[in-house]
């Protein structure tokens, strides 16, 4: 019987050192490690507010301020490890590239991303980058049909808003308006549907910047934006990486860092704004 009992222990400790004699199981690759295997990193792009992401309506291709800091990034990590890496960008609407990220089908999103308490929540924010400087008289406030007086935060109770998913503009309307007393903020794809919709009274304002607005007022003779303005002070433009991807946030962060240092960005934004109005495009 005991013999029995020992040959069986034996077999039992053979298996086990069988099971464990190859040595411990590999380590997960990490992101970085995947990225430089693939050649590739990918970016999620809403190509709609030029001269930051636009597309030439011709070839299709995806240009803009961001694209350019972007390619810099995919650059800087291929000198970095010393393989190559190409930038691939994925084009969807702005609320989908942070959907993206979120669910980890991109590896990072360039969209002009201010800094605000809920992003910090739920993503990595590298940056800033490209630091926007807004003038004395550039302000962000609310399209309107002409005669809507909108003075104060308390002349929006009872109003109809629209503005885009999960943008700054979102942001200032939750924090600085009465929402309370207000309908549901509808949203839209881009800011040319909702001058649309002021005009035709599906809604009573739209926020956006008064740069923005500025096209959309010249091409119409009944829109205007109302006396009020939000009170916003701008830290930089961030990128938005998934909040579990520390070591990648971490090297787009370092990556940026040197872009600022390297990419002089008044000449990139002046090139880019002259390319969007030669395609013909509205520039924010």
């Amino acid at each position: 019987m005991k013999k029995l009992f020992a040959l069986a222990l034996a077999v039992v400790m053979s298996l086990s050192m069988v099971a464990c004699g190859g040595g411990t199981e590999e380590e997960p690759k990490s992101t970085i490690d995947k990225i430089l295997e693939a050649g590739y990193i990918t970016v999620a792009i809403s190509p709609d507010f030029a001269p930051s992401e636009f597309k030439d309506p011709n070839t299709g291709e995806v240009m803009g301020t961001d694209v350019v800091f972007a390619e810099y990034i995919a650059d800087y990590i291929s000198k970095k490890y010393d393989k190559p890496v190409e930038l691939k960008i994925k084009e969807m609407d702005f609320a989908a590239c942070q959907a993206a990220v979120a669910t980890n089908s991109v590896n990072f999103s360039l969209n002009g991303y201010a800094d605000t308490d809920e992003r910090k929540q739920n993503y990595i924010l590298p940056g800033p980058y490209a630091i926007l400087k807004m003038e004395d008289d550039s302000y962000h406030g609310a399209l309107v049909k002409k005669g809507v007086e909108l003075k104060t935060a308390d002349d929006f109770k009872g109003l109809q808003i629209a503005c885009q998913q999960a943008s700054l503009q979102y942001n200032l309307a939750m924090a600085q308006l009465p929402i309370e007393d207000m309908p549901e903020i509808k949203f839209i794809d881009n800011l040319t549907t909702g001058a649309m919709m002021v005009a035709t009274d599906k809604v009573d304002a739209v926020i956006m910047t008064n740069g923005s607005a500025a096209p959309l007022i010249a091409n119409a003779d009944n829109l205007e934006m109302a006396e009020f303005q939000f009170v916003y002070e701008s830290d930089g433009t961030h990128a938005l990486v998934n909040i579990d991807e520390v070591e990648l946030g971490q090297l787009i962060d370092e990556a940026l860092k040197a872009a600022n240092d390297e990419l002089d960005y008044d000449t990139i934004y002046k090139d880019m704004t002259d390319k969007a109005l030669s395609l013909g495009l509205e520039v924010n």
